[in-house]
């Protein structure tokens, strides 16, 4: 009795042994440094290369846009103007004959460089926030992975408590086949029970090494912190508060100002071009220096079969963007829902896991009185134990989907994204 009551208290047991870590984790003071140390891994995410191609993407549509309002290059042309084969030298034999310099400007229409430019910034736009959306996703994937590795530490410590509660069984069994007590088939039963923890730690392993593998994509490291204190955040339903609907929206006004391109190709393109021309004096002729001054201009002679259908595709995309913008609504709002319902699951399961551990620590309590006086086995103390062990460990994995929720939320919304 004096052996049990000083190795086996289930309760303190399950607080003091493998899970003091775990409890004191969950105290503020701790916590606030964990957040601390989780602020740190901001700057490598910063870092990722995805955020750099956008980077690289959004400044490349600027320069882009820079250059749209600019001119073609002018064409410089020399020339040998009429001159005859059997004395291609000589320039003073035919009055045709000369030495020429044009210079010819391209002028494309103010209105299609202006209708290029506003694409292209718009496009800048939409990779600026394609860039912050792929930040929050890239932090809410280290959220998940930090909020995965502490579940399975939290649960590989609390079967590590079960093992505990085994070995202890076993000494009991063993105490109680020495005094004659015919419990030898009880001790394949503990194997089984053994064989399968381990089978839970092997598969907990497996998913632990996943994670990492995760974190080091992410950051290049692998942290060893729990994940931050992440409350729920609260959508008001102004749909250009998701993240999701600001780029679909983006995306409307690209389509929108690429009919204003395909509008614009309508308007007239013109080209100036100045030639210089010098002949040489002959015989029956003077010779002189000439110019030639030319204004042209395009018209939209064949816009029926080139400019009109490209304007009527250019507007069918816009009314399928639009069309886009509405069913990424909808799919964001479904995400935003189902992350909340989500958290506010685990929020009801935890409250209800805890009084579920209350009445099992009760009824453990009340049975180690019966067997100290003799009236029960030490096997219906360990059982409530076992399941309190259980419960910990669901309770540990509602605290993940609660984390992991919460992180969802927060990356759907524009004012979530850093």
């Amino acid at each position: 009795m004096s052996l049990f009551l000083t190795a086996f208290r289930p309760c303190p047991r399950l607080r003091l042994a493998g899970g003091l870590a775990l409890w004191l984790g969950l105290s503020g003071p701790v916590q606030a440094i964990d957040d601390a140390g989780y602020a740190q891994l901001r700057e490598p995410l910063s870092r990722h290369p995805s955020l750099q191609v956008s980077d690289a993407g959004a400044e490349g549509y600027r320069r882009n846009a820079e250059g749209a309002m600019g001119l073609p290059n002018p064409n410089f042309t020399l020339g040998l103007n009429n001159l005859p084969l059997s004395d291609p030298a000589s320039f003073d034999r035919y009055l045709p004959s000369s030495k020429s310099l044009e210079v010819m400007q391209r002028i494309p229409s103010l209105a299609g460089r202006e209708a290029q430019r506003e694409t292209l910034l718009r496009r800048a736009e939409l990779t600026q926030l394609e860039r912050r959306q792929t930040l929050a996703q890239l932090e809410q994937r280290l959220i998940t992975a930090l909020a995965e590795r502490q579940r399975i530490r939290e649960t590989l410590t609390a079967l590590g408590q079960q093992l505990e509660l085994l070995n202890e069984l076993e000494r009991w069994l063993r105490g109680e086949m020495a005094g004659g007590g015919a419990v030898y088939g009880r001790f394949d039963e503990l194997d089984v029970q053994r064989a399968r923890i381990r089978e839970r730690q092997v598969a907990l392993g497996g998913k632990d090494r996943r994670q990492q593998a995760e974190l080091q994509a992410l950051v290049a490291s692998v942290p060893d912190i729990p994940p931050p204190t992440l409350e729920p955040r609260t959508w008001d339903g102004d749909p250009e508060a998701l993240i999701a609907v600001r780029i679909a929206a983006r995306k409307a006004e690209i389509a929108r100002a690429q009919v204003e391109e395909k509008r614009a190709a309508f308007a007239p393109d013109y080209t100036l071009a100045a030639a210089y021309q010098q002949r040489e004096s002959g015989r029956n002729f003077d010779g002189d220096d000439w110019f030639t001054l030319k204004a042209s201009v395009s018209l939209p002679l064949w816009s029926g079969s080139n400019q009109k259908p490209k304007l009527a595709a250019a507007e069918a995309a816009l009314t399928a963007a639009l069309a886009e913008r509405q069913r990424v609504l909808r799919e964001a709002r479904f995400e935003y829902e189902n992350a909340r319902a989500d958290h506010r699951t685990a929020d009801e399961l935890l409250e209800a896991l805890t009084h579920r551990a209350a009445k099992l620590a009760d009824l453990e309590a009340a049975n180690r009185r019966r067997y100290e006086s003799g009236e029960s086995s030490l096997e219906s103390v360990i059982r409530p134990a076992q399941q309190r062990v259980e419960v910990t460990i669901e309770e540990a994995k509602q605290r993940a989907r609660r984390t992991i929720a919460a992180a969802r939320m927060h990356a759907l919304l524009v004012e979530d994204v850093r």
